[in-house]
């Protein structure tokens, strides 16, 4: 991450004596970027975020995010001496993904030279999934000739204020940072579990678990990359 934001900051000075302000007649910008939780101190899926400049100073903003993750896990039976043994084979796997959809504004104050600070709001949707999968296994030990597939669903709601700047290293490419509180809630929706024993097949609706909600640092790495166009 320091090499890149070295490798960053080189190419932004390299590109000074080209910078220009953008021109006016470009009302579109389309950038991406990594996402800082600060205060879990990870980062999470790039970002694609598109922008309209309605004025020189007002500009309406949609963006996507998409974030995944699979683990599966070896659970194994005993032989005859009570000692694990790759002979009973068991595997859990788990897959997650989360979805957000973001629109919102901001506020670009007066352009200079190079340097477009901007204050916006987001407004945020989210759509998640979740499946798990069993075999040979409970959800815990090994257990042969036992499955299952859980499947749930969850959604989300949030706002995000945030305050930023675009650097213009070449005319109409920039870099740029932004730092802000992000408020989000997601909502479990329930789902469903299918759980198969020898020849036996259990089918049950799974009711929702409840809700979740958290308020902290955002930030966007400097590793954020534009193009008005």
């Amino acid at each position: 991450m320091k090499k890149l934001a070295i490798l960053v900051g080189a190419i932004a000075l390299s590109g000074t004596t080209l910078a220009q302000r953008p021109e006016g007649s470009n009302p579109f910008s389309l950038e991406g970027g990594l996402s800082l939780n600060a205060t879990e101190n990870t980062f999470s899926a790039p970002t694609i975020k598109l922008r309209y400049f309605a004025t020189d100073n007002i500009a309406g903003r949609l963006g996507l995010s998409y974030n995944s993750s699979k683990m599966v896990e070896n659970v194994y039976g005993l032989d005859a001496n009570f000692e694990p043994t790759a002979d009973s084979l068991g595997t859990i796997t788990i897959k997650e993904s989360m979805t957000w959809v973001s629109i919102g504004g901001s506020y670009h104050f007066s352009q200079l030279e190079k340097l477009s600070p901007y204050v916006a709001l987001d407004l945020m949707y989210g759509m998640g999934s979740y499946n798990e999968k069993w075999a040979d296994s409970d959800g815990t030990d090994y257990v042969k000739g036992v499955d299952a597939e859980i499947d749930t669903k969850s959604s989300g709601i949030g706002f995000g204020l945030s305050a930023g700047f675009d650097y213009y290293f070449a005319q109409n490419v920039f870099i740029g940072a932004e730092l802000g509180l992000m408020y989000t809630s997601e909502n479990d929706k329930g789902g469903t579990v299918s759980v198969t024993s020898g020849n036996s097949t259990t089918n049950l609706d799974i009711l929702s678990s409840g809700k979740s909600s958290s308020m902290g640092n955002s930030a966007t790495a400097a590793i954020r990359l534009g193009w008005r166009f």
